[in-house]
């Protein structure tokens, strides 16, 4: 199987079995909190991703018409929904949410490894590598709970 084929089932592949965790495991009780955090991530992952874009952290070498802008279907589909099923799972135990991060972080960077060598869907620029990957995925779920006491402290 040649890197566009595998790339393009691997990407789709992950937001298909992403959504359909999603739609099977989301809280509908608690749509309107979870989609709060879910645009909040979109937003916050859609300039990231821009401004690593910009700045060549990283790049799309795929140019493949299969490849709509990774950035807008990451940033609205992936990351949203990762992002609300996360918060949806938030407890009030320290243990538990630091078990829930460990989890959700290392999902992100098998995913992030699994990308950077066998799909060449993205290729890391200048300044990057895994261990400030590792240290955005691991601030962007910190940040998460930070809004989530900040969103519980309104009254």
């Amino acid at each position: 199987m040649d890197t566009n084929t595998w790339a393009f089932i691997f990407f789709y592949g992950n937001i298909f079995i992403v959504l359909i965790v999603f739609l099977t495991r989301i809280d509908k009780s608690r749509i309107k909190e979870l989609i709060t955090i879910g645009m909040l991530s979109g937003l916050i992952n859609y300039t990231v991703e821009i401004i690593g874009v910009h700045y060549e952290f990283w790049y799309y070498p795929l140019t493949h018409l299969g490849y709509p802008k990774i950035t807008v279907i990451s940033s609205l589909l992936y990351f949203p929904a990762i992002a609300m099923l996360f918060y949806q799972y938030l407890s009030q135990s320290l243990i538990k949410n630091i078990f829930l991060v460990a989890g959700f972080v290392g999902y992100n960077m098998i995913i992030e490894i699994i990308t950077l060598t066998t799909t060449r869907l993205f290729i890391y620029g200048r300044f990057l590598n895994l261990f400030i990957t590792f240290t955005m995925y691991l601030s962007t779920y910190i940040f998460i709970i930070l809004f989530r006491y900040i969103y519980k402290q309104i009254p």
